[in-house]
């Protein structure tokens, strides 16, 4: 009997870091800066503007600006396009000190946003 758990659902077993408006960190990829919407240890979903969009299972590199850490370089699968938004799967988890940084200062700052 095979694996129940198919390989979305996986991914989804990753606690998300949703961002209120005024503290979204930005995503810099190719010539363009972008809005993080969300993050976790292996994904990012950012906003994007215009009509270059990537097309799923496209390789994405960037740099994630968050305002609490220094920069982390991002590598990952467009998994997702959808309605302006990028979905990655990231190819190497985000570094645990900058999630917890960034969940500590959003549950100080907004304590009923997450």
């Amino acid at each position: 009997m095979s694996d129940p758990t198919t390989e979305s659902e996986k991914r989804r077993l990753y606690h998300r870091i949703r961002y209120p408006l005024p503290e979204r960190p930005k995503f810099q990829c190719a010539d363009q800066i972008c809005a993080v919407l969300d993050i976790s240890a292996r994904g990012l979903r950012y906003a994007i503007v215009g009509d270059a969009l990537p097309n799923p299972h496209d390789l994405i590199k960037g740099i994630l600006c968050c305002r609490r850490s220094a920069p982390v370089n991002i590598e990952g699968t467009v998994m997702r396009v959808q309605n302006g938004t990028i979905a990655l799967y990231l190819h190497q988890e985000i570094p645990f000190t900058v999630l917890v940084a960034e969940q500590r200062y959003l549950h100080q700052r907004y304590p009923m946003w997450s």
